[in-house]
C-alpha cells in the first residue's frame, strides 16, 4: 500500500480477527471491572495494547514494526502487573519481562541484518530482495533470529513457565493473550516465508522445538485439574503446532490452525467460570487405540499419495489422531461415519478457504524432516494413550507424576528471577499506588 502500511497476504484476516477479539475482550473487562475504581485505567492500558497490535499486522516499515512489537510487550507487562500484591503474577511478569526482551533482541538483530543486507527500511523490499538472492551467512543468521523470536514469543518450551503463571492475571488479560498476542510469531513468521525458509539451520530449529514443545505441553495439559492450567498448557501446545505447520511449509493449514484458536481460545478464557468438571478419560486398550489410529493414519497417507502425489506426512498424522477419537468415543457405527465424514468435510473446505488467502510460496522440501516429525508424533500418541487409557500401570503412574510436575523445565528461569528479584517488589507497588491514589 505504501513505504509505511500494507495489507498484503494474510494481514486482512488477521485485522479482522483482531478486531472481532478486540470488541469482545474490551466489552467483557467493562462489564469485569464495573465495581473496581480502577476500571478506566484497566480498560485504557488494554486498548492500549490493542492499538499496538493492530499498528504491528499492517506494519511494512521494520522500524515501525519493532516498536509495535516492543510496545506490545510493555503494554501486555503493565497488564499483568495490574494486582501486583499476588506473588505469581509479579513472578511471571518479570519472566514474561526478561523473555520479551530476548525476543526483540533476537528480533532486532534480525532487521539489522536485513537492512546491512539490503539497504531497505521496506519489508516488501527486503523479502523480494532475499527471495531472488543466493543465500548467504547472513540470511542465515537473520532466518535463526526471527525463528528464535518467534519460538519464544509463543512461549515454547523451556521458555514456556511465564504463560503458565500469567493464569494469575485478570480473565480479560488472559483472553488477550491466549487469543491474540501469543499468536504474534506465527504471524512474524507467516509474513517472513521468503527470507527463513531458505535456511535448513532456521527450518530445522522451528520444526525440532515446536514439535518437542507440542507434544510435551500436551501430554502435560492433561495431567493438571486447574481450568485455566490446562487452557495455558493447551496454548503452548496448539503454538507448538501452529509453528510446526509453517516450518514444514502447511502454511494454509498455519492460519486456518492461528484463527481457529484464537476464537476457541478467546471464548475458553471469558466463560471459564461455567465449566463445571473435567471428565476422566475411560480405561480403554492401549492396543485397540493404536490399531485404529495407526489404520486411519495409512489410509489417509495412501490416498494423498494417490491423488496429490504426495503423502502429506504431518496432517495425515494429525487427521488420524482426530478420527481415531471420534471412534473410541462414539458407539454407534452410523454416527462414527457420520461425524468423520463431516470432520473431513469441514477440513477441505476451510482449507480450500484459507488457500485463497495465503500468498502461494515455492514448493518444500521436507523428505527426510517430515517424516521425522511424523514419527515423534506417533510416539506421542501412544504415550498419551498408555498414560491416560492404563492408568493401573506402573509405568503409567511414573509418567504422570513427572508430567504433572511439567518435566521440571521452568525451574531455572524460576531461579533466575528470584536471583535478580531477591524480593517481589510488592510493597513498592502497593506503596506507588497509595501514592497515585488508586488503593
Amino acid at each position: 500500500m505504501t513505504e509505511w502500511l500494507t495489507l498484503s497476504g494474510v494481514r486482512p484476516v488477521l485485522l479482522a480477527l483482531v478486531a472481532l477479539l478486540a470488541l469482545v475482550v474490551t466489552r467483557y473487562a467493562v462489564t469485569n471491572f464495573r465495581l473496581d475504581p480502577r476500571r478506566r485505567s484497566f480498560v485504557s492500558k488494554l486498548v492500549g495494547c490493542l492499538v499496538a497490535v493492530l499498528v504491528l499486522i499492517v506494519s511494512n516499515h521494520i522500524v515501525v514494526f519493532f516498536v509495535a512489537w516492543m510496545s506490545i510487550s510493555l503494554q501486555l507487562h503493565r497488564l499483568l502487573m495490574f494486582y501486583p500484591e499476588r506473588d505469581r503474577a509479579v513472578l511471571a511478569a518479570h519472566k514474561k519481562f526478561i523473555l520479551a526482551r530476548c525476543s526483540e533482541a533476537f528480533l532486532g538483530t534480525a532487521f539489522v541484518l536485513m537492512y546491512l543486507n539490503t539497504g531497505s527500511f521496506q519489508l516488501d523490499t527486503i523479502l523480494k530482495q532475499f527471495a531472488t538472492a543466493p543465500t548467504s551467512i547472513t540470511q542465515h543468521i537473520a532466518a535463526v533470529c526471527l525463528v528464535m523470536a518467534a519460538l519464544i514469543k509463543c512461549a515454547q518450551l523451556p521458555l514456556h513457565g511465564w504463560l503458565i503463571q500469567v493464569v494469575e492475571a485478570p480473565t480479560p488479560v488472559s483472553a488477550l493473550l491466549h487469543a491474540g498476542i501469543i499468536n504474534l510469531g506465527g504471524f512474524l513468521l507467516l509474513v517472513t516465508v521468503p527470507l527463513w525458509s531458505n535456511s535448513v539451520l532456521a527450518v530445522w530449529l522451528l520444526c525440532l522445538v515446536s514439535a518437542a514443545s507440542c507434544c510435551f505441553a500436551a501430554l502435560i495439559m492433561a495431567t493438571r485439574i486447574s481450568i485455566k492450567v490446562r487452557l495455558a498448557w493447551s496454548t503452548c501446545a496448539q503454538m507448538g503446532l501452529m509453528l510446526l505447520e509453517i516450518g514444514l511449509g502447511y502454511y494454509d493449514l498455519a492460519l486456518l490452525h492461528l484463527v481457529a484458536h484464537s476464537v476457541y481460545k478467546a471464548h475458553a478464557f471469558l466463560s471459564v467460570s461455567e465449566v463445571a468438571v473435567i471428565k476422566q478419560p475411560q480405561a480403554r486398550s492401549i492396543l485397540r487405540v493404536s490399531l485404529v489410529f495407526l489404520i486411519f493414519q495409512a489410509l489417509i497417507a495412501a490416498t494423498c499419495w494417490w491423488l496429490l502425489g504426495d503423502p502429506k506426512w504431518l496432517p495425515s498424522a494429525l487427521l488420524a489422531m482426530a478420527l481415531a477419537t471420534i471412534w473410541m468415543n462414539l458407539h454407534q457405527w452410523l454416527l462414527r461415519f457420520a461425524v468423520s465424514v463431516l470432520a473431513i468435510a469441514a477440513y477441505l473446505l476451510l482449507g480450500a478457504l484459507v488457500q485463497q488467502v495465503v500468498e502461494p510460496q515455492p514448493p518444500f522440501n521436507s523428505l527426510l524432516l517430515e517424516p521425522i516429525i511424523t514419527l515423534l508424533f506417533n510416539i506421542f500418541a501412544f504415550t498419551y494413550w498408555l498414560v491416560h487409557h492404563t492408568p493401573s500401570r506402573r509405568l503409567s503412574q511414573r509418567w504422570f507424576i513427572t508430567l504433572n510436575a511439567g518435566l521440571y523445565l521452568d525451574e531455572w528461569l524460576t531461579r533466575l528471577v528470584l536471583w535478580l528479584w531477591p524480593s517481589h517488589p510488592i510493597r513498592y507497588y502497593q506503596r506507588r499506588s497509595r501514592q497515585e491514589g488508586r488503593l
